[in-house]
């Protein structure tokens, strides 16, 4: 035979442990297990196995055959009984390599025994594909299971011990019950995360509509705000009166976010006009304002406000804001603010 070939074999992987008086499982020290190893590599070889290796508490051996060696394994249960035993069994194509066997699903073979409860045995599907249906009869399913190291999830099942296979079945039932009822809930969940979705996205199309045909039903307002008429006595006054015009036209510039207002430097681009007259008596300062039409210079609107002892920022907020609602009300209008037809002729300011 070369020293080097491929082969289909069953590999056995075998962990050992022993329990103590207080029922907790120590490692078996691999001396204990030297001390059969002849007796062990004999017993293999009644089923065509051949014992490669001894490691602290494992077993590692292979067979040519499924059916050998799950039946070699359950014979190393019987006589093995002073120690309690998870085998591990995969069929898959291994190199034979100086004596050695090497290949991924020898890897795999050897996460099967931690799959495997005390004194049972665990066994891939491609065991489970080769054995008889007499010998799958005796078997439980276990489910599918993520191995270390590997990218696929692998059914897996177990031949137990006389009196834990129906328990085992029992658990099952109870597990695939409840893995079910996962499933259901993911799908469950998965639903209703599509739903909102959805219907966000509804949500988000009739805004959209709605903010288009808003912008087309109002035209945007180009104003026109020249510099305040300050009529006060005295420099400090002056002074005073520039701060409040210096607020009015931050706010108004601002407001482009929210309102289709637009400040403009150039008159002859403007489609409407401020004009904002400042006067201080006795202390108080009066504003009036007009809104006008541009170019026509029809008046659309005016007002008045008083500070009444007021501070001066309660002034310039309330004057911001009579000029915006009476933006507004006249931007809702149709025909809009450009038309000379627009508005109400008011007396002469």
């Amino acid at each position: 035979m070369p020293e080097t070939h491929c082969s289909v074999v069953t590999i056995m992987f075998v962990q050992v442990t022993e329990t103590a008086e207080n029922e907790r499982e120590i490692p078996v020290v691999s001396c204990r297990l030297e001390e059969h190893q002849g007796f062990l590599r004999d017993h293999l070889k009644r089923f065509h196995g051949k014992l490669l290796e001894i490691r602290i508490g494992e077993l590692y051996a292979y067979f040519p055959d499924a059916t050998l060696a799950f039946n070699a394994a359950i014979s190393l249960q019987q006589i093995l009984s002073q120690f309690i035993l998870r085998i591990g069994l995969h069929t898959g194509e291994v190199l034979f390599r100086q004596g050695r066997l090497q290949g991924a699903d020898v890897n795999l073979a050897s996460r099967l025994p931690y799959c495997a409860r005390a004194g049972g045995i665990c066994l891939s599907r491609t065991v489970f594909q080769h054995l008889k249906a007499s010998e799958r009869q005796r078997l439980v399913a276990l489910g599918t299971y993520d191995l270390k190291n590997f990218d696929i999830r692998m059914p897996l099942y177990a031949y137990l011990p006389d009196g834990q296979a129906s328990r085992s079945r029992g658990r099952e039932m109870r597990r695939q019950f409840f893995a079910s009822l996962n499933r259901y809930r993911q799908q469950r969940s998965a639903r209703y995360i599509l739903l909102v979705i959805l219907t966000g996205l509804i949500a988000a199309f009739i805004w959209t509509q709605n903010m288009v045909s808003s912008t087309q039903a109002r035209d945007v307002i180009n104003l026109y705000v020249p510099a305040f008429v300050n009529q006060a006595q005295d420099n400090e006054s002056v002074v005073h009166l520039e701060g409040i015009e210096m607020a009015v036209r931050s706010r108004l510039s601002g407001i482009h976010d929210v309102f289709d207002l637009v400040l403009v430097s150039d008159r002859s681009s403007a489609t409407t006009k401020l004009l904002v007259k400042l006067r201080q008596v006795s202390g108080n300062v009066n504003i009036e304002y007009i809104l006008s039409s541009l170019p026509a210079g029809l008046i659309l609107a005016s007002g008045r406000v008083e500070q009444d002892g007021s501070s001066i920022f309660h002034l310039q907020d309330s004057l911001s804001d009579h000029v915006l609602q009476d933006l507004e009300k006249l931007q809702m209008s149709n025909p809009p603010l450009a038309s000379e037809n627009t508005g109400t002729k008011l007396d002469e300011y």
